[in-house]
């Protein structure tokens, strides 16, 4: 028999691969203790499960258009895009991401950390760096005696009186935010119309919850459009309030840098406050020209608050605000006990089908089987390769595999039987059971593959799923169920010189 070596190897050579393109997976979804590093290099090499195995969020987000001229589809797309950047950098494994309709997008994100994920998707992310008026004082003196007028309760300071120190800035406590805010739209009309005042996030000072509160120049000195990238990276000052915290570090583009430069060079000794929507991050005196066109946003910022914050500026601003016009979750009890039902009637099919091939073809049953089991190896490591998710119309689309992996042997079988009934030799009745059954198996195959093709490119989500694993499971099929299963027959058959076939 030509080439009877080579061909068992070419065998030992899927085997071996449909095994290590598998292990991933396996070790990934069997091991009971990861490290946080060796789960993130599994899940690159492995199959992810989808939003109905392994559970997640389903958000439908609408464009907030409210105040904005522009069409809502077309503040939609810019979204769109946006939303789509920072699910890819924040690391979901196949988000589905798409238009409805003229104002609406759908999100679904498999195993998320929810409150995160609002936070990355939701963020406005509209940076600006503006000036700290040195008027401020001022200000506050012309506030108070305005509002001092018509308090008939005496009180000399009725703005000062909510504000004290809070390391070198004014800051209040968020109880009186409210009052603070009716007090400034009260004294709006002498507040200088190039400025405005702006609070700091929430934070501990002496045991009490407050904010910051700045007086900046309405006019940004520069916005974050002009970001090439932002990293986060451990605190690296010497300000012990940010001590252990994790910052921002931010790169401007070419032009920008040499903008930021001039802006940093003429306003050395003032205060430049950086802005993330509408809120002041930090406000930190520029103690010299900074041509690098690097800055840093401070805050006590955890690891994965600096991280998101940095994604979201890589990704850029939304260009309207999204609000969340309906949202689900997909627990995963539902997912876990959705792949529990779905392995279990894959194993009793697929157990059923194993003791009929070799109940039914004795020792031919037997080499079907590898085939069959060579096939599902196959087709899962392909998938693990290219890191597919597996969803429960994916499992339909394995057990459809293995129902046309069993039939194209059966045509292969039955077709040898033939022969032998003829009085033909063994190997005249494999080489003829197996060129006869070919074209049946080629035609069936390949117009079912077609089928999964078109359902591929027109269909969506799970569908598209289904269609994937079909195609790859079918493809695998023609290889195991013709090459792989007349390669170890025509071996065994030659090795051991059989002149009976049990079938």
């Amino acid at each position: 028999m030509r080439n009877i070596g080579l061909r068992m190897a070419i065998v030992i050579i899927l085997l071996a691969a449909g095994l290590y393109t598998l292990y991933p997976t396996l070790r990934l979804y069997t091991a009971k203790e990861l490290s946080k590093e060796e789960e993130n290099s599994l899940m690159k090499r492995a199959i992810h499960l989808g939003l109905d195995l392994k559970g997640g969020m389903h958000l439908v987000l609408e464009v907030d258009t409210t105040g904005l001229k522009e069409k809502p589809a077309d503040l939609r797309d810019r979204a769109l895009e946006i939303v789509k950047n920072r699910i890819d950098e924040f690391g979901v494994f196949e988000p589905t991401i798409e238009k409805q309709g003229s104002s609406r997008i759908l999100v679904q994100l498999p195993g998320v950390d929810r409150e995160r994920a609002l936070n990355i998707i939701r963020k406005v992310a509209h940076l600006e760096f503006k000036l700290v008026s040195d008027k401020t004082q001022d200000v506050l003196k012309s506030i108070d005696k305005y509002l001092s007028k018509g308090d008939t309760m005496g009180f000399e300071e009725p703005f000062s009186s909510y504000l004290f120190g809070v390391e070198g800035d004014l800051g209040f406590d968020v109880r009186d935010e409210d009052s603070l805010k009716i007090l400034i739209a009260q004294a709006q009309e002498i507040i200088p119309k190039e400025l405005q005042f702006y609070f700091g996030p929430k934070e501990t000072y002496q045991g009490k919850e407050v904010k910051r509160l700045y007086l900046l120049k309405k006019e940004p000195e520069l916005s974050g459009e002009t970001i090439r990238d932002a990293q986060h990276r451990p605190y690296q000052g010497s300000e012990l309030q940010y001590t252990g915290a994790w910052m921002v570090e931010i790169e401007f583009k070419r032009e920008a840098a040499r903008l930021f430069a001039s802006i940093t060079g003429k306003n050395v000794g003032k205060r430049l406050a950086i802005v993330l929507d509408d809120v002041v991050q930090s406000a930190p005196y520029i103690r010299e020209r900074i041509p690098q066109g690097k800055a840093v946003i401070t805050g006590n910022f955890k690891a994965e608050e600096a991280r998101d914050l940095a994604i979201i500026l890589r990704a850029g601003a939304l260009p309207a605000p999204l609000k969340i016009a309906e949202e689900r979750s997909v627990g995963p009890s539902l997912g876990k006990d959705s792949i529990t039902k779905g392995i279990r009637a894959s194993l009793i099919g697929s157990l059923f089908v194993v003791i009929f091939m070799l109940v039914y073809y004795s020792l031919t049953g037997l080499v079907a089987n590898f085939a069959l089991v060579l096939n599902v190896i196959l087709l899962v490591g392909a998938l693990s390769a290219f890191g597919g998710t597996l969803t429960m119309p994916g499992i339909a689309g394995i057990a459809l595999t293995i129902a046309m992996s069993v039939d194209a042997n059966i045509l292969i079988f039955e077709r040898i039987r033939e022969e032998l009934r003829l009085g033909k030799t063994v190997r005249t009745a494999i080489s003829q059971g197996f060129s006869r059954a070919w074209l049946a198996i080629f035609d069936s195959n390949v117009t079912t593959i077609i089928t999964g093709i078109v359902l591929y490119i027109f269909g969506t989500g799970p569908i598209r799923g289904f269609a994937l694993t079909l195609i790859i499971g079918l493809i695998a099929n023609l290889i195991c169920a013709v090459f792989v299963t007349k390669t170890v027959l025509d071996y065994f058959t030659h090795r051991f010189e059989v002149t009976k076939l049990r079938i």
